[in-house]
């Protein structure tokens, strides 16, 4: 090509040819948001609007870019970046996978400045009541009303059934009458790393002393604890200390007391308090919840569609508030009315006839999908790199793994080999841009059809 003038038709017939080359959907997500600025001596110069778009390109498909522009204009170029005005210059992003602390306020004697704040959206106001879960509900609020008197509190249920919800509940009431209350919520995982690494600083009186001065600890997924024997121990102890100053303990497990392989004496003491379980909501408390999930979320669904969905989808309370974001994303960006016809196609996978289709997705079939999607190796999603290439893929499929599978948060992390709260992270993170960006959310959609035809075929 002669005429080297005009930037913009020779970026488009590059990333024509890109496309057969490296696939659509890659140069859609990477490609196609760059600006091509200019052609100097023997420099292609790019704008790219993000850190995370710089620097996959650079690292992925810059070879094909370059290869590609000699096939349109017969020149070895070199690539240039800027990052758009909009930004900052390209730098490694913030960590995307932190270890949360749990402390609600700075308490005598802990001696730490608060990084974790309840979450302002759990309490009991916003917990929806039902048949299913009135009897945990109730208990929850009396106890944190007069706590130490039902001690311990255990709730027990499946994974997505609003335990979790609870037990922030349960802090955010305590601290409107005693807000120097000295509480934690922490899940097991991290109770025992942060055992683990006490012992290794050697400093485990810091730890007794955090743990055995509080005023209430709430600690999720106890089951977590099982096979960790000098962790549990340490547990029990700090259990024994708490119950004997009448201090609240509230505890969560995806199974009843009996059923948890731990030791006897501490499986005793769960037994001697109020132990309660959720199950699954029906179906006035399923519509109750898809509307008030759909006030949040701002979405305009009639009630014949939200009753729809609340019939037929029936397995937690994250499955159908993930039915109700797939649903109300999808009519507005495809700029329709949700209609029943509309909606039962949207969501067939999730209905309750095809429960048993979706059971067959396992997690080793969505690490393929999205390391294809995104040109990784499957081993990266172990491995301990946190390159933007990297971490972001892996966050997409912890967020799918947690939408598309009925494993728990510990068992998530343990195939990636990651902990309880990085998943927690990753989930939210990408839950968020599903929630903000329609062109991502399309990306997101794209992945889990193409999980759920391999994992049926």
């Amino acid at each position: 090509m002669d005429n080297l003038n005009n930037i913009k038709e020779i970026w488009q017939d590059i990333l024509k040819k890109l496309e057969g080359e490296i696939g659509l959907e890659a140069v859609d997500l990477w490609l196609r948001p760059i600006i091509p600025l200019v052609i100097e001596n023997d420099s292609l110069k790019l704008e790219v609007p993000d850190p995370i778009i710089y620097k996959t390109v650079k690292e992925r498909y810059e070879d094909s870019i370059v290869k590609t522009a000699f096939q349109v204009t017969g020149r070895n170029f070199s690539v240039n970046y800027s990052l758009s005005l909009a930004s900052s210059e390209p730098k490694p992003a913030p960590k995307p996978e932190p270890v949360r602390e749990e402390y609600h306020n700075r308490a005598p004697g802990m001696g730490q400045t608060p990084a974790f704040v309840f979450n302002p959206n759990y309490t009991f106001e916003t917990f929806i009541e039902g048949a299913s879960n009135r009897f945990a509900y109730a208990s929850a609020v009396a106890l944190s009303q007069n706590p130490g008197k039902s001690n311990p509190f255990f709730i027990y249920s499946a994974p997505g059934l609003g335990k979790t919800h609870l037990l922030h509940g349960i802090a955010n009431e305590m601290l409107k009458s005693n807000p120097g209350a000295r509480i934690i919520y922490t899940a097991s995982e991290n109770f025992v790393n942060e055992y683990i690494e006490n012992l290794q600083n050697k400093t485990p009186e810091a730890f007794r002393n955090k743990y055995r001065k509080l005023d209430c600890i709430l600690l999720d997924d106890i089951q977590f604890l099982i096979g960790k024997d000098k962790s549990e121990e340490e547990f029990f102890y700090t259990f024994n200390s708490l119950f004997e100053s009448k201090k609240q303990i509230v505890v969560t497990s995806d199974r009843p007391p009996k059923e948890l392989a731990l030791s006897q004496r501490l499986v005793s003491r769960f037994l001697s308090g109020l132990a309660v379980d959720i199950k699954m909501p029906d179906l006035e408390t399923r519509i109750a919840i898809l509307r008030q999930k759909k006030e949040i979320h701002k979405f305009v669904i009639p009630d014949d569609v939200i009753t729809f969905i609340a019939e037929n989808v029936k397995k937690n309370i994250r499955e159908l508030e993930g039915c109700l974001i797939t649903v109300g994303n999808y009519c507005s960006n495809m700029r329709t009315q949700p209609t029943i016809d509309i909606v039962k196609g949207i969501i067939k996978d999730h209905m309750a006839p095809g429960e048993q289709d979706e059971n067959r997705i396992n997690i080793e079939v969505i690490k393929t999908t999205v390391a294809d999607k995104y040109g990784m190796d499957r081993k990266d999603f172990k491995s301990p790199r946190k390159t933007e290439a990297i971490a972001f893929p892996r966050q997409i499929a912890m967020f799918l793994a947690c939408d598309l599978t009925e494993m728990s948060l510990p068992e998530i992390g343990d195939a990636f080999n990651r902990d309880h709260t990085t998943v927690m992270f990753a989930r939210d993170k990408i839950k968020q841009l599903v929630h903000t960006d329609p062109y991502f959310n399309e990306v997101i959609n794209q992945l889990i059809a193409k999980i759920k035809s391999v994992s049926n075929s």
